[in-house]
Order: C-alpha cells, then structure tokens, then sequence
C-alpha cells in the first residue's frame, strides 16, 4: 500500500471511528461498540472505502499493544489482593462455567478441538474496562460492587491470558492440532517460569519499593530529553514482550504484565501520571479507534449469515452461561439477589480483550474467517448488553440501601487507611 493511500485510509477510519465512537458515548455505551460500527460501515461488508491490507495490519498489531500495556497500567496488584476470597470465587466461577459451555457447544457443532477451546476462551472472557466504564456511568466504581467486579474482571483476564497461551501451545502447527497432554505440559512449564519471573519482579519492587521511588524520581528528573519516563518504560515493556514471545507464549501476555508491574507507588506519582497520560492519549486518540473500527473492517456479514445456528447457540451460551455463572458466585460469597444479579450482567460485557485474542486467533489460523465474526458479533452483541441490563438491578440495589452500592468516602479515614 503506498504512503498516501494508507494516510487516505487511516484518516477515513479515524474520523468514521471517532464520530460514531461520540455517538454511541453519548448515548451511554461504550465508544468501542461505535467504532466497531464504523469500520463495518465503511468495510467491504457496507461502502467499501477502506479494506484490509499488510500496512493497517502492522498498525492494528501496535494497537494491541498499547491496548494490553495501558490494560496492565490500570490494574493495581494490591487493589487485586484487597478485594480478597469474594472476587476470586466469582471470577473462578464466571471463567470455567462458559470456558466448558463454550467448548463443548463448538465440539457439538463440529469445530476441531483447538478451534472449540478457543471459542470456549472467547465467551468466558469479562473485559475490564467495559465494566469500568459502565460503573462509572453508574456512578459505582468506589463502592462495593464496583470493586468486586472490576477485581474478578482482572482475574478473569488474566487467567483468559493464561489459557490464550496453553491454546497457543497446542496450537503450534497451525491449529489443526489435537489436544496432547505434552504440549499442555510444555505449554504449562513455559507459562509458570515467565509469571514466577514476573511474581518475582513485583516482590523484589515492592520489599525496595521506598528506596526504589527514591532513586527513580530524581533519575527521570535528570533526564533532559522529553518524555524520557515514557521511553524508558516502553522499551521495558517491550522487552518483557519479547521475553514472552521468545518463550512460546505471544508478546501480548509480556506487555500485559509489564504494564501490571508499573504503578506509581513503584516510579513515583508524578512519572506515573505522565507516562500514563501520555500512553492514554496515543492508545485512545490513535490506535484504539483504527483497532476496533479495522475489526470491522474485516468483519464478514456474509459469512456470519451462513452460520447463524452456531452464532445463535453460542450468543446464547455466553449470556445464559456468564451471567448465571456470575450471579451464583455472588450469591456464593454473601451478595443479595439484585447486586448478584447486578454482578452477572456486568460480567457479561467483553469488548476490547475479547476482540484482541479473537483477532489473535484470526491473524494465527486458529479460528477462520466464520468463527471470527461470529466471535465479533458476540462481542458486540454483549457489550451493548452489559448497561442495558445491569442498570435495573443497580437502580433496585441503590433504592433498597444496599451497602454494596454504598461510595465509599475518600476524605475517611477508613478509606485513607484501605489506600495506604
């Protein structure tokens, strides 16, 4: 593609993108939803402006990229372990129930092995900043709920991680492989030494964490060229990224977990908000909005209308099997019935990590070119979902005082002592 036709392309996307991506913000859905809408509109599927090629492809890998770094930046290790037993069980509970759902309706319908664990993957998956956004809507995010959700969301993405790699493993001629307890077992060693590393980092960071900010913050001040912590902090990630890739397991899981093992208790406040604004600005203002709108783009209407039965059976998995799953590991640790409720449908939204591993599976051969729009459409489908249906059960909770809906106060002592 020459440079000007792909600047053409690139400026065609981007202002469809962020257009509809306004749109449906307003009107209080994510922007994602219309930034899929966008690159389907003017796809070959609607206008045909814009069509995939090898260029937007090298863009879309550096947006996934940016999108699981920024992913990682958001989460707090310590916010993971505060939220305890109760979010654990839930994000157990809601990843296995659909995984095994999922799997076993794709294996009913005739997908290979590999193609049905992946499909299993894509529906047991809850995507964080969905959820953050919605509770944030709701004006939930610091209570009780909040926290529980977003927590078994982070877990539940990272065991999605965890599974996407031992896929990966047993997927390693092309996806055609059948289930071998081997490669499961290398696959399995490979993933244990990288996350041992990675554990091993954040407890190194943490017994120096004082002394650590201490050096760094002056080190960065010291640093005359501009941006010099966010380049500092990109090569890291990168590394990490390659460290992965070069293990078996793909680049995305190091640059998630580099960007977990940066927060700003480890560089400082003030280098933290920098880098993170910065990375923000690039993912969300650039690469987010080409992502989502060449997904898209490369989403096949026709292929998705030849095999409705299967969308429709595993749509229906996905929602009956996360929501249900979701509410009776809510139920489990002591939620009422609406905030139960509430959790499920919240659950139920994947948005962007599940369109990142789809379009991973897609660019690798796992699945093909069906199973990836069907994958979409799911996606689509139950982000919509997630504030239509949770808002009920929400407005119920905060009308009969529930405690879980309760915002916690940050002048509190409580509170200051809970984020010290």
């Amino acid at each position: 593609m020459a440079t000007e036709q792909l600047f053409v392309s690139i400026i065609v996307i981007l202002v469809s993108a962020r257009i509809l991506g306004e749109i449906f913000q307003r009107i209080g859905q994510p922007p994602l939803v219309g930034e899929l809408l966008a690159g389907l509109i003017i796809g070959p599927s609607i206008l045909g402006l814009v069509g995939p090629s090898a260029d937007l492809h090298v863009i879309s890998n550096l947006a996934v990229f940016f999108l699981m770094f920024l992913a990682g930046l958001e989460m707090d290790p310590r916010e993971i372990r505060r939220a305890g037993g109760s979010a654990i069980v839930i994000s157990i509970i809601a990843f296995f129930i659909p995984l095994l759902a999922g799997t076993g309706t794709s294996l009913l319908f005739g997908l290979a092995t590999v193609q049905s664990l992946f499909m299993g993957l894509l529906l047991s998956i809850t995507a964080v900043p969905v959820s953050a956004i919605v509770l944030m809507q709701f004006g939930i995010l610091n209570s009780r709920l909040g926290n529980t959700v977003i927590t078994a969301a982070v877990v539940n993405d990272i065991m999605s991680l965890i599974m996407l790699s031992i896929i990966l493993q047993i997927a390693a001629d092309g996806g055609t492989a059948q289930l071998n307890v081997g490669d499961v077992i290398v696959s399995g060693i490979n993933m244990a030494v990288f996350l041992g590393g990675i554990f091993l980092l954040d407890i190194i960071l943490r017994k120096i964490a004082g002394g650590l900010r201490r050096k760094v913050e002056p080190f960065f001040k010291k640093l005359q060229t501009k941006e010099a912590a966010f380049g500092v902090l990109l090569i890291t990630a990168i590394a990490i990224s390659l460290i992965a890739q070069d293990i078996g397991l793909h680049f995305v899981i190091g640059t998630f977990f580099s960007g977990l093992v940066i927060y700003r208790g480890r560089i400082g406040r003030e280098n933290f908000n920098k880098v993170y604004g910065t990375i923000s600005a690039i993912t969300f203002g650039f690469f987010a909005p080409i992502f989502f709108a060449l997904i898209g783009i490369e989403f096949n209407v026709q292929s998705l209308v030849s095999a409705i039965p299967l969308f429709l059976a595993l749509l229906g998995v996905a929602i009956v099997t996360k929501v249900a799953a979701g509410y009776i590991g809510a139920k489990i640790v002591g939620f009422s019935r609406e905030v139960s409720l509430a959790i499920g449908f919240l659950m139920n939204g994947r948005g962007m990590v599940e369109l990142v591993i789809a379009s991973i599976g897609f660019g690798l051969g796992i699945i093909d070119m069906t199973l990836f729009s069907i994958a979409v459409a799911i996606g689509l489908v139950t982000t919509i979902l997630a504030p239509l249906t949770s808002r009920p059960m929400v407005s119920s909770a905060k009308s009969k005082g529930s405690d879980a809906v309760l915002i916690k106060d940050p002048s509190s002592k409580d509170w200051q002592s809970e984020m010290a």
